[in-house]
């Protein structure tokens, strides 16, 4: 029995099989053993294949970041990106694991959606969303974009960021060809995000409706996350803004205690 099914599983295998995909695999497997890296003809005498079969893989390896090439060399080696992926992925599902329940609790409490967000190299990414019950409600796609600086979100996180990853933020929005008023502008906003310990702000993007936003640290005591609820006011929805104020505080510390943030919380903002 045990036979049969591991032929039968081989036989998935073969019917499924992807040349492609299979090579690209096997370099990454075989490179990340090769610490000192390897030429590609070195690569291609280890794997057994011809320089021809591999040599475009490598290229679009590393145009997409996963090998690299140390200067004057050719020579390459596997990136850090496959353990930065792993890593983000592993982090993320904490986070999201840790926020659900209590997202799924404010949004009935507030009548409001609300929706947690990460930073993305200069993004802000949308990794959990839930819904207000109202019927009229305003929401964010999962899995949307946006730039950092046009998001209440994404500012309240590069706001709780160490100083050399926001100076690294400001630098490439200098490099796009930012206004230097602008850069000021988002550097002051985040100093006084610091300071109060949360954002109230008209939104950038949809009229009439009110962003508060919220930091979510780690049990190091890191930002993570923002946790934020777009307030449209509504006749359905009896929550007025200041007391939509105070429960998303609470809800930001409730999933960074979840986080295991408890004794690295800053102190309650006054309110």
């Amino acid at each position: 029995m045990i036979a049969n099914e591991a032929e039968d599983g081989a036989a998935t295998r073969r019917a499924y099989s992807v040349p492609a995909a299979e090579k690209t695999l096997d370099i990454l497997e075989f490179m990340v053993r090769q610490p000192a890296g390897m030429t590609i003809t070195e690569l291609a005498v280890g794997l057994g294949r011809s320089v021809h079969e591999v040599y475009r893989i490598i290229l679009v390896l590393e145009a997409r970041g996963y090998l690299y090439r140390p200067a004057q060399s050719d020579r390459y080696r596997v990136s850090l990106k496959i353990f930065e992926m792993a890593h983000e992925m592993s982090s993320v599902r904490q986070l999201t694991d840790a926020a659900l329940p209590v997202m799924q609790t404010l949004a009935p409490a507030t009548m409001q959606s609300c929706h947690l967000a990460v930073l993305s190299d200069r993004d802000a990414l949308i990794v959990l969303q839930i819904d207000s019950p109202l019927p009229m409600r305003y929401s964010v796609m999962l899995g949307a974009k946006f730039q950092f600086e046009e998001t209440s979100s994404g500012v309240v996180v590069f706001a709780f960021s160490p100083p050399e990853q926001r100076e690294t933020l400001l630098s490439k929005l200098e490099a796009e060809g930012r206004d230097r008023a602008d850069i000021e502008s988002i550097r002051l906003r985040a100093e006084a995000i610091a300071a109060d310990g949360y954002e109230v702000r008209t939104s950038l993007a949809v009229g009439g409706v009110t962003n508060i936003s919220v930091p979510v640290f780690d049990y190091l005591g890191h930002v993570v996350a923002a946790l934020t609820v777009p307030y449209m006011p509504q006749r359905a929805a009896l929550v007025p803004l200041d007391a939509v104020v105070g429960q998303v505080i609470q809800a930001g510390r409730a999933i960074s205690i979840e986080l295991g943030a408890a004794n690295r919380l800053p102190p309650l903002p006054p309110q």
